[in-house]
């Protein structure tokens, strides 16, 4: 009886032939294929998956991190600031342990600095700011003395201030018989009581002359308060 091989090499075959095809091993290979394309398939598509997520996470981090950064500050305008060194001479002529040592008014931002002998007094007087305004301040300590340095925005450094504006201002304001007025092309000063430094800065803010000079004000040992005035640099 003859043995019907396919696959072997034609003609009389001298023996059997273990030539065959193997649908079996076919179909594994055939297995393994499909299972090694789904792997890389598989490896594609999660690695940009991957990717994706952890651009994600950065992104959220980058926009936390500026949004903590550049916090936005709080608006404190120019009329605030005025009235708390109004308030702040004021209240050093009644107060015995918190007065105000100076306050100087630049181009960008206003410096005053409250003076007490015991911290607990700065400590307290802080509290108010630290919570409601964001200001920023510093507190030191010289010669058994304690000290608070606070800096509000000021929107200073404007144009078109000049002496002749300053001397027809003073001789508008009602000012004590305590007194004294000096002043030259580049600077005016004026010392009195606190009243009359506070009459003198309320009529340059109401003129709009304030924001238009750098000024400063100290708080003398005697009592009394000296204001110096000078011409904005062009």
């Amino acid at each position: 009886m003859f043995d019907l091989n396919f696959i072997a090499e034609p003609g009389i075959q001298t023996e059997n032939s273990d030539a065959c095809w193997s649908f079996l091993h076919k179909r594994k290979t055939n297995e393994e294929e499909i299972g090694q394309k789904k792997t890389i398939v598989e490896t594609q598509t999660t690695e940009p998956m991957s990717k994706y997520y952890i651009w994600v996470i950065c992104a959220i981090f980058l926009i936390a991190g500026v949004s903590l950064y550049y916090k936005p500050r709080q608006t404190v305008s120019p009329d605030m600031v005025l009235n708390q060194v109004v308030d702040l001479i004021i209240e050093s002529g009644y107060m015995k342990d918190l007065q105000l040592a100076e306050a100087h008014f630049m181009p960008r931002s206003a410096i005053v600095t409250i003076t007490a002998h015991q911290l607990t007094s700065i400590q307290e007087f802080i509290q108010g700011y630290r919570r409601e305004d964001n200001i920023p301040f510093e507190i030191f300590q010289k010669n058994n003395m304690s000290y608070v340095s606070l800096n509000f925005p000021w929107e200073g450094g404007n144009k078109g201030g000049d002496m002749e504006a300053l001397k027809s201002l003073a001789a508008k304001t009602v000012f004590s018989n305590k007194i004294s007025i000096n002043y030259t092309d580049h600077y005016f000063e004026l010392q009195g009581r606190s009243s009359d430094i506070i009459s003198y800065l309320l009529q340059m803010a109401e003129t709009g002359l304030i924001q238009k000079f750098t000024l400063s004000v100290l708080h003398l040992e005697s009592g009394r308060f000296f204001l110096k005035v000078q011409v904005n640099e062009t």
